[in-house]
Formats: structure tokens, C-alpha cells, sequence
């Protein structure tokens, strides 16, 4: 059984498939098409780093850092500094779980389809959690995509948070 494509501009689920992309009957708005840098080299291939921030201005935040060494192995280190102190981990990812993330972020969660900034409307009735994201994509020195959030998600922010979760996970041991 395969998941339900979810279109990440609103979230709607009547989505159309179109040989290759998909367009959402709701918000006409199309994604999934192959994402490609600026040189023409599809994503996967392309992304040589990638950043990840999250969590509130008082306690603190996670934080976890990918950077792909020139054999296509890479390493990572994970921080946690909620709470004044510092828990750090490092280590390396294969090649090949790399890609598997790399594909993962831009055939399933259709990463270049995403808004780059994520803010709630704020009626004034409801109190914020003061909690703020970041995602930067490394392509080159020169191009890079920065993904933000406050108190505000995209709609695969669940699917992203489980892709990354076993790298935090790793601070608990």
C-alpha cells in the first residue's frame, strides 16, 4: 500500500498524478517534478550539506549538522543545548543512507516544493510557543536554500521530523 501524496502548498489530498508531477485539484498548484540546482544536476545528487535547527529562544535548541565528505560518506554531529548545557554527538553516515535521505527529502516529502518561510497568523487569542526552525540545504558555496519557521509548519513537518528523529535519538544514549 502506498501513501497518500498530500499536497505540501495546502495540505489537500485530492491530488492528480501527471506522468512524473502532480497538480492539487484545491490550490492548482503542481510539485514532485524532478528538483535540480542550478547547474541542472538533480537534487539528490546535488546537495552537498544540510542544517537543521529547532526549539525556543529561553531553553534552547537541537541542532544537527550533514556535511558530505568528497568520497560521498559524511559526517554529522548532533547538539542538543536545551537548558544552558551542551550534549553533542558525532559520527558518520554512509553513502548510501545519505542518498536514502537525500532521496527521502526530495521524492517523498518534496522538499523544493516547499514555502521558504512558515508564519502563523496570529489573532491574538492564541499564545505562541516561541518556537522557531530552521532547514538549510547545501548545494554549493553559492547556493544554498534556507527553509524557516515560527510557531508555524509545513505540511510534511511530521515526516521530516521522523526522518531526522533517529539522529537526535542518538543524544539519548
Amino acid at each position: 500500500m502506498s501513501k497518500k501524496i498530500i499536497c505540501p502548498h495546502c495540505g489537500s489530498k485530492k491530488v492528480e498524478d501527471h506522468n512524473g508531477y502532480y497538480v492539487c485539484e484545491l490550490c492548482k498548484n503542481s510539485f514532485g517534478r524532478e528538483a535540480v540546482s542550478d547547474k541542472g544536476i538533480p537534487m539528490v545528487e546535488a546537495v552537498k550539506g544540510l542544517r537543521f535547527r529547532y526549539g525556543d529562544v529561553v531553553s534552547g535548541s537541537v541542532r544537527l549538522r550533514i556535511v558530505e565528505e568528497k568520497d560521498g560518506s559524511c559526517l554529522f554531529e548532533v547538539y542538543d543545548a536545551n537548558g544552558g548545557g551542551v550534549d553533542k554527538v558525532a559520527d558518520v553516515l554512509s553513502k548510501e543512507e545519505w542518498m536514502e535521505l537525500k532521496h527521502s527529502l526530495f521524492h517523498s516529502l518534496y522538499l523544493a516544493d516547499w514555502d521558504r518561510e512558515f508564519i502563523p497568523n496570529n489573532d491574538g487569542k492564541s499564545i505562541l510557543d516561541n518556537n522557531e526552525w530552521e532547514l538549510g540545504i547545501d548545494v554549493s558555496s553559492d547556493e544554498v536554500y534556507e527553509y524557516v519557521g515560527y510557531d508555524a509548519y509545513p505540511v510534511y513537518w511530521k515526516d521530516l521530523m521522523k526522518l531526522i528523529e533517529p539522529f537526535f535519538n542518538r543524544l539519548e544514549k
